[in-house]
C-alpha cells in the first residue's frame, strides 16, 4: 500500500455526541498532511484513533505494513522534577528509544545545551520542543502532532515549523492537528478539513501559497 495510514469510515461517538461521522482519509507516505479546523472540531479525536490511543465507534484504520508510529500530543506530561535529559531518558525507555536518533533529534531541536534544567523552568517554546522530542526518540515512521504551535510566539512558532522540515527531510510522514493553519502555509502538502466532526474538503495542496491554501480553508469552513 502507497498510503502510510489509511482511515476507511471512521465515526465515534462519546455517548450520544458525535465526535466523528464517517471520515475517509488516504494519508501518502512522506507527506506532510494537515488536518485543520476549528475548535471542537474532531481533530483530536481522529488523531487519537489515528494513533490508536482510541478505538473508533465504526470504521478502520490500516498503518502501512511496517510502519511505526509517534505521537505528540496536544498537552503531554513532561514531568516538572525531572532534567530534560531524565525526561528523554525516561520516554525513551518507555518506547525504546534509537540513541543516534535521539541525538539528532537534540541537536536538530536545539536541546544540546539545556539537557540539565528541569523542565519546570522551560519557557513554553522551549518546553513544546522537548514535548515533541519524547514523542519521537523511536525513530517512528508516522509522526502524528496535535496543536504543535498551539500557545507559541512567533519564534518558537517558526521553530516548530523547522522541526517538521527536517522530519521532511528524514523521509518521515508528518500529520499535524491544528486550528492555526496559517502556520503551516510553506510545509502543508495536503490538507483535510473537519467541521462538525465531517471531512468536507480534502485535497492537495503542495503547489499553492499560504495565502491560497487560507483561501481554500476559509471557503471549506464556510460552506462545511
Amino acid at each position: 500500500m502507497d498510503e502510510a495510514i489509511l482511515a476507511r469510515g471512521l465515526s465515534r461517538y462519546f455517548g450520544s455526541k458525535r465526535a466523528l461521522a464517517d471520515v475517509s482519509l488516504r494519508i501518502p507516505k512522506g507527506c506532510v498532511f494537515c488536518v485543520a479546523g476549528l475548535n471542537g472540531s474532531g481533530k483530536t479525536t481522529l488523531l487519537n484513533i489515528l494513533a490508536g490511543v482510541l478505538s473508533p465507534s465504526k470504521g478502520k484504520v490500516v498503518v502501512g505494513k511496517g510502519l511505526t508510529l509517534g505521537y505528540s500530543y496536544q498537552h503531554p506530561k513532561l514531568s516538572d522534577e525531572l532534567t530534560v535529559g531524565e525526561n528523554m531518558s525516561f520516554f525513551s525507555q518507555l518506547g525504546g528509544g534509537d540513541a543516534e536518533w535521539s541525538k539528532n533529534i537534540a541537536r536538530a531541536m536545539k536541546l544540546d545545551g539545556i539537557m540539565n534544567g528541569h523542565a519546570e523552568e522551560l519557557s513554553s517554546g522551549t518546553r513544546k520542543r522537548v514535548e515533541i522530542a519524547v514523542g519521537v526518540l523511536h525513530n517512528p515512521d508516522v509522526i502524528l502532532m496535535d496543536e504543535p504551535t498551539a500557545g507559541l510566539d512567533v519564534e518558537s512558532t517558526k521553530e516548530v515549523i523547522e522541526l517538521i522540515k527536517f522530519f521532511k527531510k528524514e523521509g518521515k510522514t508528518v500529520v499535524i492537528a491544528t486550528h492555526q493553519l496559517e502556520n503551516f502555509g510553506g510545509v502543508c502538502e495536503r490538507l483535510a478539513v473537519l467541521v462538525n466532526g465531517r471531512v468536507v474538503l480534502e485535497r492537495n495542496v503542495r503547489k499553492l501559497s499560504g495565502d491560497r491554501i487560507m483561501k481554500i480553508y476559509a471557503t471549506a469552513i464556510s460552506k462545511g
